[in-house]
């Protein structure tokens, strides 16, 4: 059935019609479409580059960003003037990562890819969280109660 309807479509179009030509007129960019033996022009707009540019800063502006090492609540966490990566600085990191993704979840209830994001960083702060419990007990202590967190009995 589905060829049937292919070949009477195909034998309703004039033979010579072009299916699909690209139309320029006084630079609006467009397609000229016959369906049905009708010509149906469908305009698309070409956006100039310079604001695409900045319909996307307006998208990058609104994204969640991730923490900044230099930020002064995160400085009581570093090892070090170095530290980029110990443990209790990268569950704060985590910590202030999740913080925004639940503010944001507040607001759209629906957005289930963050849901699931949200789930991955809650469960890979878990894992460093009974690392650190193990490793360093009182560094544990020290860190649960600076981002005021429950502290787990081991």
């Amino acid at each position: 059935s589905n060829m049937a309807t292919m070949m009477t479509i195909a034998m309703a179009m004039p033979a010579g019609a072009p299916r699909a030509t690209a139309t320029s007129s006084s630079g609006v960019t467009g397609f000229k479409v016959t369906a049905r033996g009708t010509p149906v022009s469908l305009n698309v707009c070409a956006r100039p580059v310079a604001s695409r540019a900045q319909s996307l800063q307006v998208v990058a502006a609104n994204k969640m960003t991730r923490p900044n090492l230099d930020d002064e609540s995160i400085q009581m966490f570093k090892t070090g003037p170095n530290d980029t990566g110990s443990s209790s600085l990268q569950i704060a990191l985590l910590t202030k990562r999740i913080e925004s993704l639940t503010e944001h979840l507040l607001i759209n209830k629906k957005d289930y890819a963050c849901q699931r994001g949200l789930r991955i960083l809650l469960g890979q702060r878990s894992r460093l969280m009974k690392y650190l419990m193990k490793k360093d007990r009182a560094e544990y202590v020290r860190v649960m109660n600076g981002l005021n967190l429950r502290i787990k009995s081991a």
